[in-house]
């Protein structure tokens, strides 16, 4: 499966971002943020999907913020090939396609959150799915 990506030259784009500041957190709280991956794959056309990767951060309890990064990008794809895999989703999620969305979400939130009220958020550049 290792022919599945045609064409490797593809421009990520911004799908959605939702920055919602929320309440300040008791004195003395401790504040989880939890981190995690959505990506959906969705067939363009018999040569093309688009595969999108919806980054979520919310704080438990819930406070500071919460925020949510989406970007897309298009695929060019061996379409005999793409059809042969047993779950699309499972493939982009580790394919290079996934870890350039990955990336461009986290510098993307930590420049959101940067003047928040605990800086910058740095998330790590890989996938996050839950468990």
């Amino acid at each position: 499966m290792a022919n599945v990506i045609r064409n490797m030259n593809f421009k990520p784009i911004i799908e959605q971002v939702n920055y919602q500041r929320l309440s300040e957190p008791q004195p003395s709280a401790t504040v989880n943020m939890r981190v995690w991956d959505e990506m959906k794959v969705e067939r363009l056309r018999s040569d093309a999907v688009k595969v999108i990767l919806k980054r979520n951060v919310k704080p438990e309890p819930s406070c500071i913020f919460s925020i949510e990064v989406a970007m897309g990008v298009e695929v060019i794809v061996n379409t005999s090939e793409y059809d042969n895999l047993d779950d699309p989703v499972e493939y982009f999620k580790t394919s290079p396609v996934g870890r350039v969305l990955a990336g461009h979400i986290a510098c993307i939130m930590s420049e959101l959150t940067l003047h928040s009220q605990i800086g910058p958020m740095v998330t790590a550049p890989v996938v996050q799915f839950p468990q």
